[in-house]
């Protein structure tokens, strides 16, 4: 029964994640993208200002020249803010990279035992990853809090009343996700389902890589050889 709920809400979380995480790079993107712009846009009207100076034209290229500069102006938290969403995507991602192996894997002496020492390694090294997610989360909360007490706002969004708080608060929640998504390697180690930790294994995606480059080669020199 408890299987079955978890399953149905970790199934809807993993929707959620992957909308969160589409969100997080678009608002980064969008605002960068305006903000630069806005930056670059002035410059060729108060170009045109300065050509057709005392006309009416020139005064008009003048006039948007100065609303698009203070509008940029007035973005000028952009950089704070994307530095806060790359942020918020490396705490994040840390559960998603894990529930989808994408974490690299240093485990190239662990594949040459047999699948009963694998998952005892497994275990062990799962040990070491939920203690260090233990230990970031406890010293994290005990951070966040001290951020609350002393009531410091942020340095380009404090005009919004963002608090530093209110950003670092992504800290403890992405290591909490960190050790929910490792405590379900575990209980797949003890079902017997897994036999490592899942990592990424770069080394055996590059042989595979420099595999199919090889065959490419060799099916376009066939072909060349026909011709």
């Amino acid at each position: 029964m408890f299987i079955d709920i978890y399953r149905k809400m970790d199934s809807l979380w993993q929707k959620l994640e992957k909308f969160l995480i589409v969100f997080i790079l678009s608002a980064m993107t969008l605002v960068t993208f305006i903000y630069t712009m806005l930056n670059n846009l002035y410059v060729p009207f108060y170009g045109l200002g300065g050509r057709f100076m005392d006309t009416g034209f020139g005064d008009f290229c003048d006039a948007i020249g100065d609303f698009i500069m203070d509008t940029a102006s007035s973005l000028n938290w952009a950089n704070e803010f994307t530095a806060i969403c790359f942020a918020w995507l490396i705490f994040f991602c840390m559960s998603y990279g894990v529930r989808i192996g994408g974490h690299i894997g240093v485990d190239a002496l662990v594949n040459l035992f047999q699948s009963r020492t694998k998952r005892i390694l497994a275990f062990i090294g799962l040990g070491a990853c939920l203690l260090y997610g233990f230990i970031m989360l406890f010293y994290s909360i005990e951070w966040v809090q001290t951020l609350q007490q002393n009531g410091t706002l942020t340095n380009g969004l404090d005009r919004f009343g963002v608090a530093r708080w209110h950003v670092t608060i992504i800290v403890p929640i992405g290591f909490i996700l960190f050790i929910i998504r490792y405590l379900e390697i575990g209980y797949r180690l003890i079902q017997g389902t897994q036999d490592s930790l899942g990592l990424a294994n770069e080394a055996k995606d590059a042989l595979e890589e420099l595999a199919h480059q090889k065959n490419n080669n060799n099916e376009n020199n066939s072909a060349v050889e026909q011709k």
